[in-house]
């Protein structure tokens, strides 16, 4: 295996074997079709677990939102150009970094932040905004953080028009989504839960495709190995410190923490995979750039579900909990909004334990909702009643 230089001093083996190597263009094509059902199929089911309620509810306390997208866009780009230059990796695979790096939050964020016992309501509403603020942010991030490196790359740096266009086609089945939730509430609960299905398994496709086209990708020395697995781990543990320090209750600490950390990995490797396929790049050089994408979405990936098991392990044999503590009560009004009250809560308002209207959101204390059923709770201007649909002011 031969032996790049990078551009800081060091060595490090190159993860696209051979010179003149270059993928097989059937196979990345088909890569890029299951990425690309990969990315439309999760923005539908995005969509469908949104409203525009969630939106009103969120939007009325942003710090938590503020946080989100400061980290996505501020902590992210400078941790992985920091981790670059730390690892002295080569221009081309520095440039990777970066795009993985500027890109949106994951729809993976939502899964995890819903089985670690977040804000399901604030992740997807933070997954969705980042993705709107990405139309801006990504091109200017990619932009100003690639200056160390691109006048020695060997590839083109996708460019902001590219990004600009395919961020807003994202837009499009989030839209759709949204809709379905809004006219049939009941069938986009259901088609979010099919549709979730589908992206797993186009997922588990497209990792194997791109197993099978970038094979040299996994030949590749230690240094990106332990960059992608440490990447994640770093982003995570800085966005909780970051919402702890803004005095974000737990749920909202996990949420942002796993914000920050979860990119849209699919959004990388679809701008990289479009470079080969228009022909902007030669093989080896596209090899390089496509490594940490590739290897920072299956580390996600490994260390979202290895920490879910651990939690739930945690949970059960030290704590002795068997119940998923989403399902007690809610900091996630969105969800209690959307049901039905039951016979024995209809006309009456439900518990919900918060200090004031204005934290609603972000409650500490969590109750059973069936057991939430005959109290209100005070509030900035009067005392204020949860309903199944609406607060309203207490008599």
């Amino acid at each position: 295996m031969e032996t790049t230089t990078s551009s800081s001093g060091g060595n490090v083996s190159n993860a696209t074997g051979p010179a003149g190597w270059a993928p097989a263009p059937n196979l990345v094509l088909a890569s890029q079709i299951m990425v690309n059902l990969v990315l439309f199929f999760m923005m539908i089911a995005m969509g469908c677990a949104m409203t525009f309620s969630h939106f009103k509810e969120i939007m009325k306390r942003p710090v938590a939102l503020t946080l989100g997208a400061v980290c996505q866009f501020g902590v992210m780009p400078t941790l992985g150009f920091s981790l670059a230059h730390a690892f002295q990796l080569p221009p081309n695979m520095a440039i990777g970094t970066i795009i993985i790096a500027s890109c949106p939050g994951g729809m993976a964020s939502n899964f995890y932040t819903f089985w670690l016992e977040g804000d399901p309501t604030l992740s997807v509403c933070m997954t969705t905004v980042s993705t709107i603020l990405g139309i801006g942010m990504m091109p200017w991030c990619i932009y100003l953080y690639t200056q160390s490196w691109v006048s020695l790359s060997t590839v083109l740096v996708p460019s902001a028009t590219e990004i600009v266009i395919t961020l807003v086609i994202l837009l499009v089945p989030v839209a759709i989504g949204m809709v379905m939730r809004w006219k049939c509430p009941k069938a986009a609960i259901k088609i979010g839960l099919v549709v979730n299905i589908i992206v797993v398994i186009c997922y588990i496709i497209a990792i194997a495709i791109y197993v099978v086209t970038f094979t040299p990708v996994f030949q590749s020395s230690w240094r990106p190995y332990l960059l992608a697995f440490t990447y994640p781990v770093l982003a995570f543990s800085i966005g909780y410190a970051i919402a702890w320090i803004f005095k974000r209750n737990k749920y909202q600490c996990r949420t942002i923490a796993l914000e920050t950390g979860v990119q849209n990995g699919g959004l990388a490797l679809s701008l990289i995979n479009l470079l080969l396929l228009k022909g902007e790049g030669a093989g080896p050089g596209i090899g390089e750039m496509i490594v940490i994408p590739i290897l920072h979405t299956l580390a996600v990936t490994l260390e979202g579900f290895s920490g879910i098991g651990l939690y739930w392990l945690y949970k059960r044999c030290v704590l002795g909990e068997k119940e998923l503590e989403s399902f007690k009560g809610d900091r996630n009004l969105g969800r209690l909004r959307d049901e039905e009250p039951s016979p024995k809560a209809k006309g009456k308002p439900s518990t919900l334990k918060v200090g004031s209207v204005n934290a609603a959101c972000e409650s500490d204390v969590v109750t059973t909702a069936d057991k939430a059923s005959e109290a209100s709770f005070p509030g900035e201007g009067g005392e204020f009643a949860y309903t199944s649909s609406v607060l309203t002011p207490s008599k």
